[in-house]
């Protein structure tokens, strides 16, 4: 075996051990590569594999790899997904609104815009508290502008930053957003169906993927299964209704906890709703990890495309049950024409059906 291999990433070459990790490897010879949760989840330190082996640290797309889990076997030629749009704004905290009674509604009003795709997220730090990454999303109620961010925060228990909301953290309160970070955003031009997993307040990005790609196109073929624990979990309530009157998009609320539950919801796991995947589907994940790896891993069996970033909270509100009802009780009306789509079989007699004219 080798004693060392020589490796080029962006035209510079250095020599490095077999099995050492490729982000630190380029870090200790001078290669500044962009780097940020080093758990494979983010995206941020992906490279492409132009030529040569590594083991390990796979990307949601061919020779796409993370650096921060892939390892070095051998002579190899990489190019950097470098992310010169990355910025640091500053703000202030603008609007708080209780989606459930753990999930809030953050607005930050920021002295600038922080572009972004849809399914990023930035690092979040309220002066005076540590920094959080939250999933960049579209207001529930409204149009965003270029000079507001939005995000969902689950309230934790005895968390240092969500448990302040509110209280110690008010309106006006002074935010610094760095970002945007994350491969898991939407694509522009896909021509395949869109399959929408989430679970919790990983609704936040896959809702804002959602928005983005029907603007783009209204007439997209579309899924999205959400998740939860609870019924009262699922806060998304307002915005899966909105969705669902899209002709061609299939929603599908699921509740793995045992109970009664209203018509429209599903008992169960998101994955148990995904339909019979086809090579050309694209997918993305958001949400529990074991969620996401098992989408991830069905993904991958029938060779579709998945873009995914698990949910990670750190262990570092006031409910609005009735939105949630009402939200609930409108899924659950008998809305008319069936969405055409033949390749759902396995959802069809599960999930419910839309008119537009709703």
């Amino acid at each position: 075996m080798a004693r060392s291999h020589k490796i080029t990433i962006d035209g510079k070459s250095f020599e490095a051990r077999p099995g050492e990790l490729l982000l630190d490897a380029a870090l200790n010879n001078g290669v500044d590569l962009p780097y940020d949760c080093r758990a494979g989840h983010c995206g941020t330190c992906c490279v492409r594999l132009v030529s040569g082996d590594v083991v390990g640290g796979e990307g949601s797309e061919p020779s796409i790899v993370h650096a921060c889990q892939c390892r070095i076997a051998s002579n190899a030629v990489l190019e950097s997904n470098r992310r010169t749009s990355i910025r640091t704004v500053e703000g202030v905290l603008s609007s708080l609104r209780p989606l459930s009674a753990e999930v809030i509604e953050v607005g930050i009003k920021t002295d600038r815009a922080l572009a972004h795709h849809a399914g990023q997220y930035a690092q979040v730090c309220f002066k005076g508290y540590p920094r959080r990454p939250f999933s960049i999303t579209h207001p529930l109620r409204g149009n965003p502008d270029s000079s507001s961010i939005w995000f969902h925060v689950r309230r934790m228990k005895g968390g240092r930053v969500s448990a302040s909301l509110g209280k110690r953290i008010k309106l006006g309160h002074r935010v610094t957003l760095t970002g945007p970070y994350g491969s898991a955003h939407l694509r522009p031009n896909l021509e395949g169906r869109l399959i929408l997993v989430a679970t919790n307040t990983g609704f936040a990005p896959i809702w804002s993927i959602a928005v983005a790609a029907l603007r783009e196109w209204p007439e997209r073929r579309m899924m999205i299964i959400a998740g939860g624990r609870t019924v009262e979990s699922l806060y998304m309530g307002q915005a899966l209704v909105k969705l669902a009157r899209f002709p061609n998009v299939l929603v599908v609320p699921v509740c793995s906890t045992p109970e009664a539950l209203p018509n429209a919801i599903m008992p169960g796991r998101p994955t148990d709703y995904l339909p019979r995947l086809l090579p050309t589907d694209v997918l993305y994940a958001c949400g529990a990890p074991g969620m996401v790896e098992s989408v991830k891993s069905i993904a991958a069996h029938v060779g579709a495309t998945c873009h995914a970033d698990p949910f990670l909270p750190n262990a570092d509100g006031t409910s609005e049950g009735s939105v949630l009802t009402r939200a609930i009780k409108k899924l659950a009306l008998p809305l008319g024409r069936p969405m055409r789509n033949p390749d759902l079989d396995r959802s069809r007699d599960l999930a419910i059906t839309f008119d537009v004219s709703a």
